[in-house]
């Protein structure tokens, strides 16, 4: 099973889905010809029929056909989930709070209204593999900007979807999509998203669920030292200004990409410094640092391990600048690079047509 799952792929999200049927029509319509998924050995969790020969030989369903199926408590007719949430196999799904020693409490809580049509936005697909897609019905909005919702692994058929794997997934769903590898011999989902504050300036990051005996799963990351760093998510970009009463000026940024490769997840950091003078009118920077490392995701058990220091924690501490009253810089996060002085190419800004929740 973990073998035939954990398969590299995505499908962007978007809110035009005529557009969107049609490429990934396109695209699962070639490769059904090409050949039919090898059936799985596993049995499933539960089938459905598809409703046409149509949608079998394109190996594509419409997000109103698609919502139902992964959540089905939503009704097709009204888009409004009725009762408790519930898996793709008529389960209903229970809200565990992440709750694992030496790990803060999860205090996010739901803000959107049950009465509220669900938005066919909210559907997020990922191609895995032929004939094999995660889906995620992100229906519910929490108060960290993150959102929650039946999931499932599903395999397309001669006769039409078997359901591999359900459960509750969460993270945040900007410009969400969906990917699948592998950790430790066991399938993660990847959710690459953006995370966006309260004035609209977004960020980059990964999101990391397993499934473990078939369910989705929602574990703590620990260091290699034991310290709980919260939920399984990182940083993709980042940036600070550290300024002096000299006038000196210390930038710091950090570009993080997420390998998946033979071994398994590999978090890959990049973290440069730069000094300069904003008062010089050349705009002259002088790199001072740049650091690189490769660091193992792991999944032991319960919960993720991540090898090795953080770069970016080093590079502050070491190279970060002292007020001569001792007491810390001040540092000015500029994600948006609207203050760059032309000195860095800052990458990973939200796309202008990004959908707003």
């Amino acid at each position: 099973m973990d073998e035939t799952m954990a398969r590299e792929a995505s499908v962007p999200r978007s809110g035009r889905w005529s557009l969107w049927v049609l490429a990934v029509g396109v695209v699962l319509g070639a490769a059904a010809g090409a050949c039919r998924p090898r059936k799985s050995g596993t049995p499933p969790l539960c089938s459905f029929q598809a409703a046409t020969d149509t949608e079998l030989e394109s190996q594509t369903l419409p997000p109103e056909a698609w919502l139902p199926i992964i959540s089905p408590s939503i009704d097709r007719s009204t888009m409004i989930r009725r009762g408790p949430m519930q898996d793709a196999c008529g389960r209903v799904l229970e809200d565990v709070p992440l709750a694992f020693e030496g790990c803060p409490p999860d205090t996010a809580s739901v803000i959107s209204r049950p009465e509220e049509p669900v938005s066919l936005d909210d559907l997020v697909l990922g191609q895995v593999g032929k004939g094999r897609m995660l889906a995620w019905a992100a229906t519910e909005d929490l108060s960290d900007g993150d959102a929650r919702g039946a999931a499932a692994l599903v395999f397309w058929t001669d006769n039409g979807l078997d359901v591999h794997a359900t459960g509750l997934l969460r993270g945040s769903p900007k410009a969400a999509r969906l990917r699948l590898h592998q950790s430790s011999g066991k399938p993660v989902v990847i959710i690459d998203a953006d995370r966006c504050d309260p004035d609209g300036k977004c960020r980059p990051e990964a999101s990391f669920v397993p499934i473990i005996a078939r369910k989705f799963r929602d574990l703590p990351l620990y260091d290699d030292e034991g310290t709980c760093l919260g939920r399984a998510r990182f940083e993709l970009e980042r940036r600070i200004d550290q300024e002096s009463p000299g006038g000196v000026t210390r930038r710091f940024e950090l570009q993080r990409t997420v390998e998946l490769a033979e071994e398994g997840i590999v978090l890959i950091d990049l973290v440069t410094g730069v000094e300069f003078d904003p008062a010089d009118p050349t705009n002259t920077a002088k790199p001072f640092r740049k650091v690189s490392t490769r660091r193992a995701l792991e999944l032991d058990g319960e919960k993720f391990i991540v090898r090795d220091k953080d770069l970016w924690d080093h590079l502050l501490r070491d190279y970060g600048l002292v007020r001569d009253d001792g007491e810390a810089p001040r540092e000015r996060s500029d994600p948006d690079g609207e203050e760059n002085n032309g000195l860095l190419e800052v990458e990973g800004k939200a796309p202008a047509d990004a959908k707003k929740r």
